[in-house]
């Protein structure tokens, strides 16, 4: 019996040590690990999420862009969209002449639903530049490469298709894209 007293103060005497050992030999390891959770778990928070509209969005959304039953009218409504993020030299695209949809995730998301239904001939490619690829990115809020999309969305609207020689297509900066909101989109929202 003083044996098993002995044996048992001395375990308890050792998981103290044990403790204070296992958390000092490997502070570098553990800080690692626990940067590389914290990295991890904000990587986690970043991750797109994949949107999906409201009734009211999509109904909203309906009624600003309309059915879109075929590819040149799904290219022209992306472009329209894109004005809101980037201007294009000439005469084409003056406030007259030229549709506007505001780049919301509603209208983004309806004209994803759209793509889906229409078939599709003149954009063929399944990589960067096709259509569901630039609705995804513009889903998740990138925009890096909204020049060279619009560029490209233009140049499947001209002849031969795939060459874009129009006017220069140049990023807005946010207090242009600001005066366009306020201009095409808020003051139709008050009337």
């Amino acid at each position: 019996m003083k044996k098993n007293i002995a044996f048992s103060i001395a375990g308890l005497a050792a998981i103290p040590l044990g403790v204070y050992f296992a958390f000092t030999s490997n502070s570098e390891s553990q800080t690692d690990a626990i940067t590389s959770k914290e990295d991890a778990s904000s990587l986690e928070m970043t991750a797109p999420v994949k949107y999906i509209a409201t009734n009211e969005e999509r109904m909203a959304a309906q009624k600003d862009i309309g059915e879109i039953s075929d590819e040149l009218t799904l290219i022209m409504r992306m472009v329209e969209m894109s004005l809101q993020k980037v201007n294009i030299e000439g005469d084409k695209f003056t406030p007259d002449s030229t549709g506007r949809i505001q780049m919301t995730k509603g209208n983004i998301y309806y004209i994803k639903q759209q793509a889906d239904s229409i078939d599709i001939s003149r954009n063929t490619k399944n990589g960067a530049f096709s259509y569901e690829s630039i609705i995804n990115r513009w889903l998740e809020g990138n925009f890096d490469n909204i020049t060279d999309e619009v560029e490209f969305l233009l140049s499947l609207t001209s002849r031969p298709y795939g060459k874009y020689d129009g006017g220069e297509v140049t990023e807005k900066t946010r207090v242009q894209e600001q005066q366009y909101i306020q201009r095409f989109f808020e003051t139709k929202q008050s009337k």
